[in-house]
């Protein structure tokens, strides 16, 4: 069983902030747990930074309360499979009484009466070879008016083991021990499920958290070139007033202010709307929560780093979680072959049991003196005699049956090598996407640096540009027009550095999330890594009780290398 796969039945997450000597430590529960309140801001605002969002989205996030359900139920269908061995106390007691008519004087009435007791007790095991092993007791008390009988009332009672072992069909741990693998399989799936769902979740995180960065950015910008057309305007006017410029150059100046008024509001709604996608992953849900300004604390700006393609595309190979739950469910499918394979398989079971009985009741004999004398005896004896062993029986035997032509199971084993070889495909399809997200994210990264370098040039050429035509618009040798336009090169130009920056921060998110690595970029540890005991595990690795059929290369030596995902992101 993978670790790592298990990691998250009782996970908890310590999340370090790069370049902090102190680490932000967040436990995360995998059981089921109560939302936690929004922490307590001052006003109406709560400053945040990008661990402060994480902890947060991780604490009061609902998909992942849905993740803790789903890895508490998978737990106790764990608990719950290993009940196949437990034992089974069983008892019955029943009362019966029959009148027949005769039509022989050897029955030894005109009408046999007779009024019976049975009482039985006991208990039976499975083991995980596929022996079933039995212990009981039964006592009988019967009366008759027969006159043929020289106990009566009389008392039986036997003690009996029993053992059945199956040869074919039914024996060893494939077989018993299916529904536990299965059941810890789909436990493990849900663990990773649940580390499927906090990577995403921190990755939407992060992915809003710069959007609302670069809105809240693009914001100042649009203020700025507000400022700009505001200041053109008023230099307009003193212009129109001294002469210097005709009054038809007020409308030019007046039209990019009311333009830039217009930006505004623009940038002021996608701003909010960031902010909403962010709380949304936050886990804001109360009315006075949404009306709680979230103000972001981290800046953008971060060194460009450059990933080696083919070690990057090795990496996510092996750490996706899609490829860890994909090769789980490849394991779950081999174990319905091997079931599949064993039922298919003839029924042989070797059977014996053995005990001991005993007999008691109400005699009637003669004495020396020909007087008849009732000798009285009851149950005790008949146990009494049980526990001497005098009376010893047993018996040995083979059971053999087979279903002509067997075409059910024959099917059923061709369904499920078609079910486990069809996820061999998905996984070859699904190393194939994951492959090309891997070259997209680096190339990202490879063209997100190199935009970020181009974005700032080109924000210093521009302001330098409207320098210059502010100087010569001063000068009178160039128009409000020009450096209208010249103004809307400087917002377009910071506005490019903006998304530049923030693009090459998504970029980063996005080639740790394609890699697998983006828990370890976080320097997110999950400590409780330990899976917990396994039911009923002993005798499981002994190689000759994990026989499936006759076949000298066993099925399992031509699975395919992995199994199927739903989808590729994660």
């Amino acid at each position: 069983m993978n670790t790592r796969t298990i990691a998250l039945i009782t996970a908890t997450l310590l999340i370090v902030s790069s370049g902090v000597s102190n680490a932000a430590e967040l436990e995360i529960s995998a059981l089921p747990a109560q939302v936690e309140s929004l922490p307590v801001t001052e006003g109406d605002v709560l400053k945040l930074d990008l661990i402060g969002a994480y902890q947060l989205a991780l604490a009061r996030n609902l998909n992942l309360h849905v993740g803790r359900y789903d890895i508490a139920i998978a737990n106790a269908n764990v608990r719950g499979s290993g009940g196949i061995f437990d034992p089974t106390l069983w008892a019955n007691l029943d009362f019966n009484s029959n009148k027949t008519p005769t039509s022989t004087i050897l029955e030894g009435a005109n009408v046999v009466e007779s009024d019976n007791m049975n009482f039985g007790l006991g208990v039976t095991q499975l083991l995980p070879s596929g022996t079933e092993l039995g212990a009981s007791w039964m006592s009988v008390r019967g009366e008759t008016n027969s006159e043929f009988y020289f106990l009566n009332p009389r008392w039986d009672a036997r003690l009996n083991l029993t053992l059945t072992q199956p040869l074919l069909n039914g024996f060893g741990t494939n077989a018993t021990r299916a529904q536990i693998i299965i059941a810890e399989n789909l436990r493990d799936q849900a663990a990773v499920g649940f580390e499927v769902e906090i990577i995403r979740l921190m990755a939407d995180v992060e992915l809003a958290y710069w959007e609302l960065v670069a809105t809240r950015q693009a914001i100042a910008v649009t203020v700025q070139s507000l400022e700009l057309a505001e200041r053109l305007l008023e230099e307009t006017r003193q212009r129109v007033e001294v002469g210097t410029s005709a009054p038809i150059d007020m409308v030019q100046s007046e039209a990019t202010v009311a333009t830039r008024h217009q930006e505004l509001i623009y940038a002021n709604n996608a701003a909010s709307n960031a902010e909403d996608n962010l709380k949304a992953l936050l886990g804001f849900d109360l009315p006075h929560e949404w009306q709680v300004r979230v103000e972001t604390t981290d800046s953008y700006n971060v060194d460009p780093f450059l990933p080696d393609l083919g070690e990057s595309i090795e990496t996510a190979l092996h750490k996706r979680p899609a490829i860890i739950r994909q090769e789980l469910e490849m394991e779950r499918l081999n174990t319905n072959v091997k079931v599949a394979q064993n039922q298919a398989l003839s029924r042989l079971d070797l059977t014996g049991s053995y005990g001991w009985g005993g007999v008691s009741g109400t005699s009637t004999i003669t004495d020396d003196e020909g007087n008849p004398v009732t000798i009285r005896e009851g149950w005790g004896d008949a146990a009494g005699q049980v526990f001497d062993f005098d009376f010893p029986r047993w018996t040995v035997g083979l059971n053999f049956s087979v279903p002509m032509g067997n075409h059910r199971a024959k099917e059923q084993l061709a369904a499920n090598r078609y079910y486990r070889d069809r996820s061999g495909a998905q996984l070859a399809a699904l190393k194939q996407e994951i492959t090309r997200q891997v070259r997209f994210a680096v190339r990202a990264l490879e063209d997100g640096a190199a935009a970020i370098d181009a974005a700032v040039a080109s924000r210093r050429l521009a302001v330098r540009n409207l320098e210059a035509e502010q100087t010569k618009f001063n000068n009178g040798l160039s128009t409000n027009f020009q450096v209208s336009e010249i103004q809307d090169a400087l917002a377009t130009a910071q506005f490019g550095e903006i998304r530049a920056r923030v693009g090459y921060r998504k970029a980063i998110a996005t080639y740790f999330h394609s890699t697998g690595t983006f828990l370890e970029a976080k320097h997110v540890e999950i400590t409780d890594t330990e899976a917990s005991d396994s039911v009923h595990d002993y005798w499981k690795d002994v190689k000759w009780l994990q026989f499936t059929d006759f076949k000298k290369k066993r099925d399992d030596d031509t699975m395919p290398a992995s199994a199927p995902v739903e989808e590729a992101t994660d």
